[in-house]
């Protein structure tokens, strides 16, 4: 039954056969921390990982480094994306629209 839709107990539609994906019952976002080794000068530059609880365990489903290399900026944008409940579809496009602003 390939292609079929069927519904998980959260009423959450999955597909079913080689085309199955989990589809995440929470999304959560946190930075990261990353070190870049410059040949002038070594520094930390901040990220985001996009974070699914797929059946109690989270897993990581998206992650950009180097999005600033200010941590307050970054830990804003995993605050505001948890408080929206963002959508992981919508990640790259937020983080480049936040980066843009």
């Amino acid at each position: 039954m390939r292609g079929m839709e069927r519904h998980d107990e959260r009423g959450n539609a999955a597909m079913m056969g080689n085309l199955a994906m989990a589809v995440p019952a929470a999304v959560r976002y946190q930075t990261v921390c990353s070190l870049i080794k410059d040949k002038a000068q070594d520094y930390m530059t901040y990220g985001l990982q996009c974070l699914g609880d797929c059946m109690g365990t989270w897993i990581q489903i998206d992650m950009i480094e180097d999005i600033s290399p200010s941590c307050d900026n970054v830990l804003h944008l995993a605050e505001r994306f948890n408080h929206l409940q963002l959508s992981p579809l919508h990640f790259r496009d937020a983080v480049l629209d936040s980066v843009n602003a």
